[in-house]
């Protein structure tokens, strides 16, 4: 669940680098330049990755600092996919198939003729194909140098630590629980990984 729902799931990451003491204009320049741009639906484009309004998917522009409400930097990351269902493919491809052995009068054709007829199917169909929009929201509290990001899934979060690198230049550090308790004590963090593993015990 995201920032704005009844109860929200989110992983929690602590900045490391230097942020700019002016990290309002600083935040405001990268999101303009890495802000999110809808797929062009007469290229062969099957994903677009950006930042966008929290309130707002739609709203990319970022040309005031509505996203900044001290000392929470609130936005959100929006990534757009294009796929083509593998049924549909594959009936486009077998009936293409079957066209041609009928021009030709053959009964089997070559591997470069079906990869070529594979591949004029897949960019003939992702052209008609809607892309489907995926939100994650994001805060920024950059008094604590810590970010909240709304989604537990491994490949979203792995997609936001990734972005976010190269939109801020900043890396960001999961703060797990075995890390904060280290750094409250650290012999802590040390039992702890000492304990026996038991997710395959409960799983099982």
């Amino acid at each position: 669940m995201g920032l704005f729902s009844g109860s929200a799931s989110y992983t929690r990451y602590r900045i490391t680098g230097d942020v700019p003491a002016a990290v309002k204009p600083f935040a405001l320049e990268k999101l303009q330049w890495h802000a999110f741009h809808e797929i062009d639906p007469g290229t062969l484009s099957d994903k677009s990755i950006g930042w966008v309004s929290a309130e707002n998917m739609s709203l990319a522009a970022f040309d005031d600092m509505h996203f900044a409400k001290d000392p929470y930097l609130v936005f959100s990351m929006r990534i757009d996919t294009r796929r083509i269902p593998p049924i549909a493919l594959r009936a486009a491809v077998l009936r293409e198939e079957l066209k041609l052995k009928k021009e030709t009068g053959r009964e089997r054709l070559n591997k470069k003729q079906k990869t070529d007829i594979r591949e004029e199917q897949i960019q003939r169909l992702l052209k008609k194909v809607l892309p489907l929009p995926a939100v994650y929201e994001v805060c920024w509290n950059t008094a604590a140098g810590e970010v909240l990001f709304f989604s537990t899934s491994k490949k979203a979060n792995d997609e936001f630590t990734a972005f976010f690198y190269r939109s801020f230049d900043l890396k960001l550090r999961a703060l797990t629980p075995v890390l904060l308790a280290g750094e409250l004590r650290p012999e802590t963090a040390e039992t702890a990984a000492q304990q026996p593993r038991f997710e395959g015990i409960l799983n099982g």
